[in-house]
């Protein structure tokens, strides 16, 4: 009788798993082979530099990647509602946030009168590569549980492109989920989650910007639970936009590159609300940062310990000690150059890069175009469907011939 049972289980199982592979090879199969543009360096005399209009300007706290409960408590989330989520950032003074829940859009309208943004984190697959919409329009479900090659992630972003105002990378870093590589290929996101509770993604920034990609950066908690201090107001990003009266361009600014992300210690993560606030206001703000004649300059609001120049594939080109500016005179093989700043509590400000441009107005390049490769994707449509079929058919057999012992 034992026997029996353990031999219906590992039956059962083998079928539930050969089903799941089954699944997965279909995904793999519909998924297009894509002719992926070039790795080619931004160039040009001219420079797209998204701080340019924002001089002398206050900059707010913003969160769009948290989590509530769902599902009865089945995600990552369960010790918090969307209430406490919203109670948390408002009790750290934000002016923007938002709930991201795993295929699930914001409630409207949002507690404690924050901005309405709906957004949503997209990806069911065991090494996390996920994206964060905002401003989405849609639940969106459709992925691959297994490994992502180049072809499968940017399947996934055309396909939810049109139904979202931003496209973010969330935490590419994070297992792996998206390997560095591949910033090489992929096109057509709007912006990278660099700066993550969960994995800080630098060099996959750095190696999509060298290849001619204009990545802008976004910080995010990823909170799962707000009554954790270390969730929350520990990776933040700082929008110059009002968000009584500026809302309505909040989508815009974000995808212009002219926010910048701040992460903290853990010695300032791990206090309580009404302390990590009054931190959090200490932090030096961004005065300016103007290209002049080739020179980039950067001036705060006061004294940091540090500000650091980087380049082509993250190469530092400057250093300057306990300043409040500084400058760097571009040089001619830099295609973009962006900024670190370290400040003397032991938090970092990340800057976007200022690009190189042969555009006359200073306009940010766009993406670079991606083309499905049609022969190869023919030819593995019909690889699949004839495997598939054939599974069916080898099952359809061996139902038959169980039937009729």
């Amino acid at each position: 009788m034992v026997l029996k049972v353990l031999k219906y289980f590992l039956y059962t199982l083998a079928s539930i798993i050969s089903f799941a592979l089954l699944i997965c090879f279909v995904v793999w199969g519909i998924t297009p082979v894509y002719k992926f543009p070039e790795s080619l360096s931004f160039s040009g005399n001219k420079f797209y530099n998204p701080y340019k209009d924002y001089d002398n300007t206050h900059y707010y706290r913003a969160n769009f990647h948290g989590h509530s409960r769902l599902g009865g408590g089945l995600t990552n989330g369960r010790a918090n509602n969307e209430e406490d989520v919203f109670k948390a950032y408002r009790d750290l003074e934000y002016g923007f946030a938002t709930v991201s829940n795993y295929h699930n859009i914001t409630s409207k309208p949002p507690y404690y009168d924050f901005p309405y943004v709906p957004a949503q984190e997209y990806g069911v697959n065991i090494f996390k590569t996920h994206m964060l919409l905002i401003g989405t329009k849609r639940k969106e479900y459709f992925d691959q549980p297994l490994w992502q090659g180049p072809n499968t992630i940017q399947y996934r972003i055309n396909r939810v492109k049109p139904y979202n105002d931003i496209v973010t990378l969330a935490h590419p870093a994070f297992l792996n989920g998206i390997e560095v590589e591949y910033m090489t290929k992929l096109t057509g996101y709007d912006l990278m989650e660099v700066v993550n509770t969960f994995a800080h993604s630098v060099s996959h920034w750095d190696t999509a910007l060298s290849s001619g990609r204009p990545a802008f950066l976004l910080a995010s908690d990823d909170t799962h639970n707000v009554f954790k201090n270390t969730d929350i107001g520990r990776n933040i990003t700082m929008i110059p936009l009002n968000p009584e009266t500026e809302s309505d361009k909040l989508y815009d600014t974000l995808k212009s590159g002219a926010v910048y992300g701040i992460t903290v210690p853990h010695t300032i993560a791990v206090l309580d609300r009404s302390e990590k606030v009054k931190v959090l206001d200490t932090h030096p703000q961004l005065l300016s940062m103007q290209v002049d004649d080739n020179t980039l300059n950067i001036k705060l609001n006061r004294m940091v310990d540090k500000i650091v120049f980087s380049a082509d594939n993250g190469k530092v080109m400057a250093e300057y000690y306990n300043v409040s500016e500084s400058s760097y005179n571009i040089a001619d093989n830099n295609s973009y150059v962006r900024a670190t700043v370290y400040f003397d509590n032991g938090s970092i400000a990340y800057f976007n890069p200022v690009i190189r441009t042969n555009d006359g107005g200073g306009l940010c390049p766009n993406m670079p175009q991606v083309l499905v490769n049609y022969p190869l994707s023919i030819i593995k449509w019909i690889f699949t469907a004839v495997v598939f079929l054939s599974i069916l058919y080898f099952v359809a057999r061996k139902l038959k011939k169980y039937r009729k012992i």
